[in-house]
């Protein structure tokens, strides 16, 4: 679906930028994944109760 949004030009540059993004549309699309992951992180600590599990390097 195709939409139009007015973004801060710098806010998208910047995001092309620190992610590698080829296009502005690309950036745009793996910022809003990153605001997910972060998202899906946060609910699995409060999940834990706030902490995070001991977890063990890898060898």
């Amino acid at each position: 679906m195709k939409k139009t949004y007015n973004l801060p030009p710098e806010l998208v540059a910047r995001a092309k930028r620190v992610l590698k993004a080829a296009t502005e549309t690309e950036a745009i699309i793996r910022s809003l994944e990153e605001v997910g992951h972060e998202d899906d992180i946060h609910r699995a600590v409060r999940r834990a109760g706030g902490r995070l599990p001991n977890f063990q390097p890898l060898r």
